[in-house]
């Protein structure tokens, strides 16, 4: 099960005995919800996934397998705003519904103020207007719940941890296991009509598209400024808070000690608030680019070394093996899913967010010699599936 926020039992006690008083007190409301989506069709639904970049790349096989099985039903994503760009050319729904909900946020989740509630309740209304038939939600959330039951549809799907599995009309138990989010989007499938049989299909890979366009202006770009070497590796040392971060000192290091083993061409991505200030190597590019570039050139990379980040998430779904640095988090339930991939993980990596960190750097970072190690196998494999008439002799030289 992918837990996002910290457990413990105090807290997992008070959930579950909030949420057996609401299934017994909301019992008839959940027998009335039965009874409708067995006399009526599945047209409008609503998916809800508000919070990162990552999290609405994993939806993506659950919404391509909604679009296989419910062709003629009209699919809403409730997300920031960033997910209209994300998913772009992909056709897998019909609108974004462009939401930053406040406990979403970096800080400041519940403010005192009324301006964000206000947002919400206006949401809220416009949502209820549209009359959703069924609405899909794998955060294992009560606040997620609650956004669920005030939209109103008739049949809402999701999970019962959180204390408000009583909020839901249909919901899986949370004790899963060692499960992907993949998975945890995938099996809530068998719970709407219609669609039971397309769990398979969402438990492919997460997909993005790109298009020719983007990808040749991104080629150019790569092209204008390092030639035409071999390989193209790409970095992004960024990630949601400081826990997850891989010292930015040790990817200088990291891309100085394989420019001097590999040649190629390195480039260094960088957010809009990301500080540039490290004193990366003689030779790497350092760009900033916006989220369809920074797509299309994750696209042209050979390999993709990265944190537990959305930018992970995007090359995962583009195809690029990805190096994932994991300091913390579980990469059972949210690392790459590319059979080319390698996670490279810290001393807190599978622990859970609760042993983790969070407002700090790793206290003993990963040698940059098993993430260099990584890399080149990435590489030593993919050379081994070229042609021979594809091979280079050799990777140039610096």
């Amino acid at each position: 099960m992918a837990h996002t926020w910290p457990v413990s039992r105090t807290r997992l006690a008070i959930l579950k005995a909030a949420d057996s008083a609401g299934r017994i007190a909301f019992a008839p409301f959940r027998a009335r919800s039965e009874s409708w989506h067995q006399q009526n069709g599945v047209n409008r639904i609503l998916v809800i996934e508000p919070w990162h970049i990552g999290d609405v790349v994993l939806v993506t096989p659950l919404l391509r397998a909604l679009r296989a099985s419910q062709p003629s039903a009209r699919i809403s994503l409730l997300a920031r705003e960033y997910a209209q760009d994300l998913l772009r050319h992909s056709g897998l729904v019909d609108e974004v519904v462009v939401a930053t909900l406040p406990w979403t946020g970096e800080s400041e989740k519940y403010p005192l103020h009324l301006g964000p509630w206000r947002a919400v309740a206006g949401l809220v209304q416009s949502l209820r207007c549209q009359h959703f038939d069924v609405t899909i939600d794998a955060r294992m959330d009560i606040r997620s719940n609650i956004v669920a039951a005030a939209v109103g549809a008739p049949l809402r799907v999701g999970y019962d941890i959180g204390g408000g599995g009583w909020l839901l009309t249909r919901a899986l138990p949370s004790e899963r296991g060692q499960t992907h989010r993949l998975e945890d989007w995938a099996d809530l499938l068998r719970l709407i009509p219609g669609s039971e049989g397309s769990a398979q299909l969402a438990s492919g890979p997460p997909s993005l598209v790109v298009t020719d366009e983007e990808r040749q202006t991104a080629i150019t770009t790569l092209d204008g400024v390092f030639g035409s070497c071999l390989p193209t590796i790409g970095y992004h040392p960024g990630g949601s808070h400081l826990g997850k971060r891989w010292p930015t000192g040790r990817f200088a290091q990291l891309i100085a000690d394989l420019r001097g083993s590999l040649g190629g061409r390195h480039v260094v991505f960088l957010g809009p608030n990301e500080r540039g200030a490290e004193p990366w190597p003689q030779g790497a590019a350092v760009l900033r680019p916006t989220l369809r570039e920074l797509m299309a050139l994750t696209a042209c990379c050979d390999v993709f070394v990265c944190n537990d980040s959305g930018p992970m998430h995007i090359a995962d779904a583009l195809g690029v093996p990805v190096v994932a640095i994991f300091e913390m988090g579980n990469p059972q339930w949210f690392g790459p899913s590319g059979p080319r991939s390698k996670v490279v993980g810290g001393e807190l990596a599978g622990k859970g967010m609760s042993a983790a960190p969070l407002h700090r750097p790793p206290g003993n970072p990963i040698p940059v010699a098993r993430v260099a190690e990584a890399v080149k196998e990435i590489l030593d494999l993919q050379r081994e599936r070229l042609p021979d008439s594809k091979q280079p002799a050799k990777f140039p030289e610096p």
